[in-house]
């Protein structure tokens, strides 16, 4: 189904009042009046006066929402919606009587909340099914490096779905007849997937990089140290050379997201200094801090 509140750019949740100004303003941006009749933006126009008279009217705003989530029958069609219920709910046969667009046919609105396709009773041989749409949440390290995902198709059924590699949250894999069944012995519709990349606890993607935070003691930064760092793949061994500084970058050439050619990006490990709190009876510890800064300074450290 079209994505109605994607149309309008409105959050599912959204208010009438919300619903009302996104679309005054996509119909004046988009008026035939103001575009000089471009021909793309008179579609775009027609689509967001279908998107509003739809969610502009709660009683067909709340069909919609059941429409939307529900099951899709052995004849392609939502099961609990027929061609008198849709009539009813969405106008009849003279199309909207309380939105902004009239004179719609009722096969027409049905084919506009379907992505163009389908029809009641004016369908002649064999029609495809609808095109469905569902979101595939993977991981961090999935996305980076691929996968294989098994997932539950339109007609109820599973097929086993290729993950590229570098894919990220926003892309889309489409999954050819494994929508909608057809209601006239035609074709399966396909399946639409967009990818949500969970967030990592400790990693992040920066392009094709992969960055994390690295905390360091005084003595480890200043002394050097050896420390294991998770990676996309496994844990990897970091050395850390002596007198590293707060925000220093260490990489890790190759450990990050596989790019198109095969090739990776690099895993970058920003340094941060933990300090230690020192309250005020531990006078020994105070003592030895001062010691220290007064045995190790190298001049002004700050060009201010």
């Amino acid at each position: 189904m079209k994505d109605m509140y994607k149309i309008l750019g409105v959050a599912e949740n959204a208010d009438q009042d919300a619903i009302k100004k996104a679309y005054r303003n996509l119909a004046k941006q988009n008026h035939p009046d103001v575009t000089g009749g471009d021909k793309k933006k008179t579609e775009r126009f027609k689509e967001v006066n279908e998107a509003y008279a739809v969610l502009g009217d709660e009683k067909k705003r709340q069909e919609y929402e059941r429409l939307r989530h529900a099951p899709v029958g052995a004849d392609g069609m939502p099961q609990g919606f027929d061609a008198e219920t849709f009539a009813q709910t969405f106008g009849g046969g003279g199309g909207f009587r309380s939105g902004p667009v009239h004179g719609e046919d009722i096969n027409d609105l049905f084919a506009s909340l379907f992505g163009g396709r389908g029809g009641f009773r004016q369908a002649r041989g064999p029609v495809r099914g609808p095109d469905m749409t569902g979101q595939l949440p993977i991981s961090l390290r999935e996305a980076a490096l691929g996968t294989r995902r098994t997932i539950q198709t339109g007609s109820g059924g599973t097929v086993e779905v290729q993950v590229p590699p570098g894919v990220d949250t926003g892309g889309r894999l489409r999954v050819a007849g494994q929508g909608g069944r057809s209601a006239r012995s035609g074709p399966a519709g396909d399946l639409h997937l967009e990818v949500v990349v969970e967030r990592d606890p400790i990693l992040r993607r920066n392009g094709a990089d992969i960055e994390m935070d690295l905390p360091l003691t005084i003595a480890e930064a200043a002394l050097g140290t050896k420390v294991d760092v998770p990676t996309l793949e496994a844990a990897l061994r970091l050395s850390v050379p002596p007198g590293t500084s707060g925000g220093a970058k260490l990489r890790l050439r190759g450990k990050g997201i596989k790019r198109p050619d095969g090739s990776r990006g690099d895993q970058i490990c920003v340094v941060q200094i933990v300090v230690p709190k020192v309250t005020p009876d531990d006078q020994e510890t105070r003592r030895l801090i001062e010691e220290l800064d007064r045995r190790t300074k190298v001049g002004p450290i700050r060009p201010f």
